[in-house]
């Protein structure tokens, strides 16, 4: 109990505590892993991990990080709202909005988006897509209502956009490898740069702190180096996956990864950017 305690709920409950250190960190990466298995698993032959798949749950990922926007507003004492605290109690509903709750929660409702577009047996694409965007618009709305740095915020979006452009289009064009061959791949790249570039601007100009121990460790060395790394490793896990599906006729597994990284690198950069507007 005490090694939970340390670990796993005072990170959570104590402002002072670093939110992630390397024991959860570890955990939750195993968790990561063996959920990620046991969905493909579930999912692989009734679903195509494709552009379209992951399109169609970009509101979801959108839900998730709102959540976790208002909990960022409630923790630093922007915002009230009736019976939602930071809690490690899962039976309190503070602890439905950040990780790991807020991921779970968000989990369930793309496993009912895509019950919803297979109720027609064939799987449609745009339900699951229409029913993210329901579930997502009242907290995304919520909190675009409170911002108040939109010049900020929209000059960020703009410079992220243009960084990843310029990088896969330049790759694309003088290298052998067609990175954009995949439009997966565009968004590993986006995800990488929203999650890198907002992170390091939040830091160095806002004062806010990284709490996910890798990332923390490369902007401490040098914010820029962190980038540069994340564009890097970036590019590297798309060369790498699509030389590696090129010998294996499980395309599907690798366009399941993809999907799982992408996921990754916009949950944490999408927070960051979001949270850019509310200063």
């Amino acid at each position: 109990m005490d090694f939970f305690q340390k670990y796993f709920v005072e990170p959570i409950t104590n402002p002072s505590v670093q939110g992630y250190n390397l024991v959860n960190t570890i955990i939750f990466i195993i968790i990561l892993i063996i959920a990620c298995i046991i969905i493909y698993k579930l999912l692989n032959k009734k679903i195509k991990f494709n552009s379209n798949f992951f399109i169609a749950i970009i509101p979801y990922i959108f839900f998730g990080v709102s959540l976790r926007v208002i909990m960022h507003q409630i923790e630093a004492g922007k915002l009230f709202l009736p019976g939602i605290i930071k809690t490690a109690n899962p039976l309190e509903l503070g602890f439905w909005f950040f990780t790991p709750g807020i991921w779970v929660l968000t989990f369930t409702m793309v496993i009912i988006g895509l019950l919803i577009g297979k109720i027609w047996k064939k799987l449609d694409y745009k339900k699951v897509f229409y029913f993210g965007v329901i579930i997502t618009i009242i907290p995304f709305i919520f909190n675009l209502i409170n911002y108040n740095n939109w010049f900020c915020f929209l000059m960020i979006v703009i410079l992220i956009i243009i960084i990843t452009t310029i990088v896969t289009k330049t790759i694309n064009k003088y290298a052998k490898y067609k990175i954009l061959d995949d439009k997966l791949n565009y968004f590993i790249v986006l995800g990488q740069a929203i999650d890198s570039i907002a992170s390091t601007i939040a830091i160095t100009f806002f004062s806010f702190t990284e709490q996910h121990v890798f990332s923390n460790i490369l902007i401490k060395i040098h914010p820029i180096l962190f980038i540069m790394i994340k564009l890097f490793v970036a590019i590297l896990l798309c060369w790498s996956l699509d030389d590696f599906a090129k010998e294996t006729k499980n395309k599907n597994k690798i366009g399941f990864i993809k999907i799982i990284i992408i996921i990754l690198g916009l949950a944490t950069g999408l927070g960051s950017l979001l949270k850019l507007g509310i200063i």
